[in-house]
């Protein structure tokens, strides 16, 4: 969606706070539906729990997909959000279940390696997926629809490899008491000062992260210069950084502590976040130079963060307190993209304006989360020496 943000702008005939929310309604809904799994998730097979949220995901990406062109441009609007909103509710369960899954496999002192590897899925998604997505799009003539064909698709064998080769996980069903209460685990998360913390230090993780990234593409193009056909390079680019320093980072992680790699990255991703939200026409080598270093210091806050994340809670309630975390993160994502919206606003030239103070939220949400990563640090060390 972000990277095809002035298409669907000049496509939809919208303005940059519609846009926003066009962003955001994926995000809500995923928190939606997360904060419902807080529920019910720890009750099921997490295989069975991924295959179907994954089918749904898939349905609602074709939904997007066939949203046609040759209606009115509010009722097109309308309905692309509405399409949205339905893979929002399936695909919001996703994050939460896989580093779950993560979370019962592999155990705390490899987990960081193995936050690094995913990190790694989601920078081969910028390698790959973004551009081949950017160049079928200039192919077809600015076809925004192509996009979401080719996921639904590449969907259909990635869903029959999960069901092939990933294994029963039921063994935290065994840890649970026969008719306890479906709202036992919100209680005591939330009456758990450690876990309350891990997910305020997740919101503002993300606020400090998507309220730059929705607006980047549309504002590199309305104020930097650059054309549509460029930003697939500036994903390239940021993918291949993070696919060689992810696996760096997750090791760093595991021998240096969790705590203290975020701070290291936190400090690191406010420059590249200044500088981007400040950037006037600039060549474009200039512009992935910025952009290399920012994916690589905003990624690598994330595999200490996650890796946080998954330590703060034990096995058998972690697919409750991670689809939560999962949807504090979604619900965070979205409002990002809304509240970025609500602080930009068109030029008479086209220009975004105010993308600057975007920049100093997203700098004091980034602060704030280090803030709280002090009270998570204090927590754990008691622990430790208890």
């Amino acid at each position: 969606m972000m990277p095809m943000g002035a298409i669907l702008q000049e496509s939809l005939q919208i303005t940059p706070g519609q846009f926003g929310w066009l962003v955001s309604s994926y995000g809500l809904a995923a928190g939606f539906t997360s904060f419902l799994g807080v529920f019910y998730l720890d009750r099921l097979d997490r295989k069975k729990a991924l295959l179907t949220a994954y089918l749904g995901f898939m349905l609602g990406t074709v939904s997007s997909a066939i949203v046609p062109n040759t209606l009115n441009a509010d009722l097109n609007y309308t309905l692309f959000i509405g399409t949205r909103i339905l893979t929002g509710v399936t695909g919001g369960l996703l994050g939460g279940l896989v580093l779950s899954i993560v979370g019962d496999l592999i155990p705390l002192e490899r987990r960081g390696r193995a936050m690094g590897v995913i990190t790694i899925a989601f920078s081969l998604a910028s390698i790959l997926g973004v551009p081949i997505a950017l160049t079928l799009v200039d192919a077809f003539d600015h076809n925004w629809h192509i996009p979401f064909y080719f996921v639904s698709i590449l969907s259909i064998p990635i869903w029959i490899l999960a069901y092939k080769q990933i294994p029963a996980l039921n063994a935290h069903l065994k840890n649970h008491v026969a008719g306890s209460s479906r709202f036992e685990t919100i209680k005591r998360i939330f009456n758990t000062r450690e876990q309350r913390n891990a997910l305020l230090f997740t919101v503002l993780l993300v606020l400090g992260q998507f309220t730059v990234v929705s607006f980047l593409t549309p504002y590199l193009i309305a104020n930097v210069g650059l054309v549509q056909s460029d930003v697939k390079w500036i994903y390239l680019v940021g993918g291949i950084c993070t696919v060689i320093t992810g696996p760096l980072i997750g090791r760093m992680v595991d021998k240096v502590g969790r705590f203290r790699v975020f701070t290291i990255f936190a400090f690191l991703s406010i420059i590249p976040i200044i500088i981007n939200t400040h950037l006037t026409v600039v060549p474009l080598w200039v512009v992935l130079t910025i952009a290399g270093f920012f994916f690589i210091f905003v990624n690598g806050r994330m595999i200490p963060a996650n890796t946080i994340a998954t330590s703060v809670v034990n096995p058998e309630y972690r697919a409750g307190y991670m689809s939560l975390n999962s949807a504090c993160m979604s619900l965070a994502s979205g409002s990002s993209a809304a509240l970025a919206g609500s602080i930009i606003h068109q030029g008479p030239n086209g220009t975004l304006l105010h993308y600057d103070i975007v920049g100093y939220v997203a700098v004091a949400a980034t602060l704030a989360s280090l803030f709280i990563l002090r009270k998570l640090n204090k927590i754990n060390n008691a622990k430790s020496t208890a």
